[in-house]
C-alpha cells in the first residue's frame, strides 16, 4: 500500500510539472492587428517590453532578458510552450551578476519558424503552480511573417 501511494504521489507530481503547449492565436483575436513597429530579424525584450506585440521575420529571433535571483530557488518559467509551428525555444540560460549581487539575468532566445501569431506567457517563482500575482508575469506576442 505504501509503495502504491508513493508511486501515485510521484506520478502526480511529475504530471503537474509538464508544461502545456500553446496554440496559434486565431485571426479574430482581441489583440492589435499589427505589431508595434515593422517586422525585424532580431528583437531584444526586457521587463519594460511586457505585453508588447513583436513583428518578426521568418527565422528571426526574440531574446528576452529578465532579472532573476536563482539562489532563492526562483526562476522564470513558461506557462505553456509556444506553438512550435510558429515559435521555438532555442535556449534558456542564467547569467550571474559580475559583482557580488545575488541578482543575475535569465536569457531566453526564441526563433520564428512559421507564419502566425503566438502569445508567450512566463512567470517567476519556484516549481509549483504559477502565481496569480501579475507582478510576477511577463508576456509578449510574436507575429511571425512568412
Amino acid at each position: 500500500m505504501t509503495k502504491t501511494l508513493a508511486v501515485c504521489i510521484l506520478a502526480g507530481a511529475l504530471a503537474g510539472c509538464a508544461t502545456p503547449q500553446g496554440k496559434k492565436l486565431s485571426s479574430n483575436s482581441a489583440l492589435p492587428a499589427v505589431a508595434s513597429g515593422p517586422s525585424t530579424k532580431a528583437a531584444n525584450l526586457t521587463w519594460v517590453n511586457k505585453g508588447e506585440m513583436i513583428g518578426l521575420k521568418h527565422n528571426g529571433t526574440i531574446t528576452v532578458m529578465l532579472d532573476s535571483v536563482k539562489a532563492s530557488g526562483n526562476e522564470w518559467r513558461l506557462s505553456q510552450v509556444p506553438d512550435p509551428s510558429v515559435l521555438t525555444l532555442v535556449s534558456h540560460d542564467y547569467i550571474p551578476s559580475e559583482n557580488a549581487s545575488p541578482q543575475g539575468t535569465e536569457k531566453w532566445v526564441f526563433r520564428g519558424v512559421g507564419a502566425g501569431d503566438v502569445q508567450v506567457n512566463m512567470w517567476y517563482g519556484k516549481v509549483g503552480p504559477a502565481p496569480l500575482d501579475d507582478e510576477l508575469r511577463f508576456t509578449f506576442t510574436a507575429s511571425v511573417e512568412n
